[in-house]
């Protein structure tokens, strides 16, 4: 017999055990879960899926040997198919955890034979083949290894779906057989004037309309797919024509190549984005400015509140583009830019930060080869991209979910890497070739070794790059105007000048990732590095070693810094050969593995970087630590030029005198950081491998439009919040007296149904562990104070909390600029917090390093743990 999932009344399948293993991985973690077992009328009713399970197999083992319900039986799952209405469409998927699993089951002796048999009820019943392995269906919950499995997406290509649409119609052409078989039989019982009715009844079957008809073949599931889930068609723009030979029959004719680029069209990209109710209640919500004398995200910043559109419409739509070259195939050999693409996405400022991360929040724009545009430029994609700007920035009506509503909205920033922004704002890819090295000011080499102070220099304005860009059009001979071009560090007047009420002096924010840890930090690292090395001050295996025995957290072990090599220290360029990722990991332990110089004057310019960098990557920064951030840039290049004098100061640590600025004009760093478009290549570069090279731009856009088209349908909610929250393996409470104690002493209400415990948690991206994972729960005396999970609890389904035992913090060490706490008596009493009230969301951990219990930090804490106080204390 068939099984039914009552629950989301999707699943079927053949054994109880495959039933079981079902409600396992799709609705054992659920917050909600909640099964009675319904067997023989056992009225049992269990929270977590273990104890389910060890139920049936203690009382009811008789069903898990046979994998069947008793043939002189049905189960109310069955009955529901036959004899109840249809269930509500828009209900199916959902999970409904108040039906009893196996309810009407009664018990019998174990079936022996093979064979499909017809009961009086009318449901057909599959019996499992004697002897089959009946083990493998269903397993106990033993952790990672299915969780693992059901998180996972597959991507399945268009060959399979095919494979699976044949076989649903031959299955469905064989069901329909003993439909009409049946039918025929219930007919012959029945005598005298049924004729008529035999002939009408029959007749339904062969009248049968086969769902499967329109999406039988790739281009009618194509097709399809447009039709009902309104996939947004990219444009095809023509960039140029180029004249080639292409085989035809046996000898080869001169024909008209086109060379184009692929554009999803602004407008319509966001009206499939706001098919989403919660995205859209976020836009019409508008901008949650953070308190005074704090910057937290765009709006915060001077640009936005004096910007023309968003000073006039709050809730106007901010557009914060991206553009990079990917190289799909082997980076190396004579072939390796043949098939370099340049790809432009967008997401949107207004979606919460906490959201905005989620590569489903990037979207694509516009894709391109790189040598399509080396001769015609980037311009012709800036041109069409103005077009729909335009358009937004005047008032376009949008179909939402809630209706047809007017839309307004500009860009807000352009982001990407030195190279990319240089090249989008018209100034000199390469800053070696150009006389004024910065786009933010007229900085030249001499003044940028000497001077360290951002008002040193000529800034440059809008007005200015305009009237500079004019001089070299005018120019009248090519000498003048390519001396211009090198005074000036322009090349020419970008598109970007055109875009309505954007300043690509201001909007084009340096990038931190790019700057720091791929330029600033690899550099001063390496130079370090290397002189106490050769000075016999360190070993370099001793570092390598303290590096691979370094106790990394969970969530760092991924990233874990590759050893040093001499040949990596003793080449001329400024890359220690680490990805920003293990330079991030690296600059947290790095006063651990060189503990051995502490007070040197050489680790004293290290932990000015780490300083830096922990500022520019904090999520909230006030107005004072904008004022610090200045005098330490400051002093950290006096400070490397005095050590260093025979090392010229380089354009990335000359960029380091604008960032303050940039974070007043558009608030933190990382509400610009590239870190997270850079993983939204990953999708590309894995689709490129099962694709042909043909066309590839137009095949790669094709099937980001459909993964973007399912996003839309995939699920109740869109993927963009689809992982809010996660649960681990989930456990039984058993001392419910002790949770309702802790709940009515810190959170003041310990009225609950029902709680369970898992054993880890992710929320909006931030993972805690039990027993490894620190939370900062309070603030005293501007010192956060950390605690370690012992438990995560949730409780009646939605309320989310961690038991914790509670450290104290002893001070902010500055030798390895991480705080040192106390682990107490672990007898001491723990204390409960709720997990949306914590301090900062960010989960730490600890080491032991001589003696000591250190937390090492990525970013500034300070000011987090001020705009925590003042929002307490307002």
């Amino acid at each position: 017999m068939s099984w039914r999932c009552v629950i989301c009344f999707v699943f079927m399948a053949l054994t109880l055990k495959s039933l079981l293993s079902h409600i396992n991985r799709a609705h054992g973690r659920s917050p909600d879960f909640r099964v009675i077992c319904g067997i023989d009328g056992c009225a049992e009713e269990y929270r977590v899926f273990n104890s389910f399970y060890y139920h049936i197999k203690r009382t009811h083992a008789l069903y898990l040997s046979t994998g069947c319900p008793p043939r002189s039986g049905t189960t109310e799952t069955n009955r529901e198919l036959t004899e109840q209405p249809d269930r509500d469409p828009s209900q199916i998927g959902l999970e409904n955890f108040d039906t009893p699993i196996f309810s009407g089951c009664t018990k019998r002796e174990p079936l022996t034979t093979n064979l499909v048999h017809q009961p009086a009820h009318g449901v057909v019943v599959f019996e499992e083949p004697q002897g089959s392995n009946s083990t493998g269906d269903a397993v106990p919950p033993t952790g990672d290894k299915q969780r693992d499995s059901d998180s996972v997406t597959q991507n399945t290509d268009m060959r399979s779906v095919n494979d699976i649409v044949s076989g649903v119609q031959q299955y469905q052409a064989s069901l329909v057989d003993v439909l009409k078989n049946q039918m025929k039989k219930v007919f012959e019982k029945h005598s005298g004037s049924m004729e008529q009715l035999q002939a009408e009844a029959m007749a339904t079957f062969d009248n049968f309309t086969d769902p499967f008809l329109r999406v039988a073949t790739t281009y009618m599931q194509n097709r399809t797919i447009q039709e009902l889930f309104s996939q947004v068609e990219p444009e095809e723009i023509v960039i140029s024509h180029t004249a080639c030979r292409v085989k035809s029959g046996n000898s080869r004719v001169l024909a008209i190549k086109k060379k184009c680029f692929y554009y999803v069209p602004l407008l319509q990209s966001l009206e499939q984005l706001f098919t989403d109710s919660r995205i859209l209640s976020m836009i019409a919500i508008g901008p949650q400015k953070c308190k005074d004398g704090f910057l937290y995200d765009i709006v915060d910043g001077e640009l936005f509140k004096s910007h023309p559109l968003f000073s006039v419409r709050p809730t106007a739509l901010q557009l914060i583009l991206y553009t990079d070259e990917i190289e799909i195939c082997n980076p190396l050999g004579s072939h390796a830019s043949k098939n370099k693409l340049l790809m432009v996405y967008y997401t949107l400022g207004n979606i919460d930060p906490k959201y905005r991360s989620k590569l489903a929040a990037i979207r694509l724009l516009a894709m391109a080869k790189a040598n399509y545009l080396t001769q015609c430029g980037v311009d012709v994609i800036l041109e069409r991209i103005q077009k729909d700007l335009d358009l937004l920035y005047h008032g376009v009506k949008i179909q939402t979910v809630n209706g047809e509503m007017d839309m307004f909205g500009a860009l807000i920033s352009i982001c990407g890497d030195t190279l990319a922004q240089q090249e989008l704002a018209g100034f000199k890819e390469g800053v070696g070739f150009a006389y004024s090295k910065c786009r933010h000011c007229e900085c030249t080499f001499e003044d940028m070794q000497r001077d360290f102070t951002e008002n040193s220099f000529v800034r440059r304005t809008l007005d200015m790059h305009v009237r500079q860009c004019l001089e070299i059009e005018k120019a009248r001979t090519d000498f003048l105007k390519n001396s211009l071009k090198t005074t000036y560090g322009i090349n020419r007047k970008s598109k970007l000048v055109d875009f309505p009420a954007f300043d690509l002096i201001q909007q084009t924010p340096q990038d931190i990732m790019h700057i720091v840890l791929e330029g600033i930090a690899p550099m001063e690292i390496k130079c370090v590095l290397k002189h106490l090395i050769l000075s016999g001050q360190m070993d370099l295996d001793m570092f390598n070693d303290a590096m691979l025995s370094f106790p990394y957290s969970p969530l760092d072990i991924r990233d874990r810094p590759c050893p040093i090599t001499v040949n990596t220290l003793a080449s001329n360029d400024n890359k220690l050969k680490q990805s920003s990722g293990q330079m991030l990991v690296l600059l947290k332990i790095l006063p651990f593995l060189m503990n051995n110089v502490e007070g040197n004057v050489y680790m004293q310019l290290i932990l000015e970087v780490i300083e830096i960098t922990q500022i520019l990557f904090a999520p909230v920064i006030s107005l004072q630590t904008i004022s610090r951030l200045r005098l330490l840039i400051e002093q950290h290049l006096k400070h490397f030029k005095q050590l260093f004098p025979d090392n010229n100061i380089i354009p990335k640590q000359h960029y380091l005198l604008h960032l303050p600025t940039q974070i007043m004009s558009l608030g933190p760093m990382v509400r610009h950081m590239c870190m997270r478009f850079e993983s939204k290549h990953c999708f590309f570069k894995q689709w490129s491998s099962k694709l042909n090279f043909k066309n590839v731009c137009k095949s790669l856009v094709k099937h980001n439009q459909m993964f973007e088209c399912s996003q839309n349908v995939n699920g109740p909610q869109h993927p963009i919040f689809s992982s809010e929250r996660e649960l681990g393996p989930v456990l039984e409470v058993k001392n419910i007296q002790h949770v309702q104690g802790k709940m009515r002493d810190f959170v003041g209400d310990d009225k609950m149904q029902h709680v369970v415990s898992v054993k880890w948690l992710v929320l909006n991206g931030n993972k805690y562990t039990c027993k490894k994972s620190l939370i900062v729960t309070k603030v005293n005396d501007n010192v956060p104070e950390f605690g370690l999970i012992q438990d995560i609890l949730v409780v009646n389904s939605s309320f989310y909390c961690f038991e914790y035992q509670p450290y104290d913090t002893l001070h902010l060490n500055r030798d390895f600029l991480a705080y040192e706490v106390d682990v107490p008596n672990l007898a001491q009493a723990t204390e409960l917090v709720d997990a949306e009230k914590l301090v900062d969301f960010t989960s730490y951990y600890s080491f032991s390093f001589k003696s000591s219990m250190y937390v090492p930090v990525k970013y500034y804490l300070g000011d987090v743990i001020a705009l925590h106080r003042s929002t307490n204390d307002s």
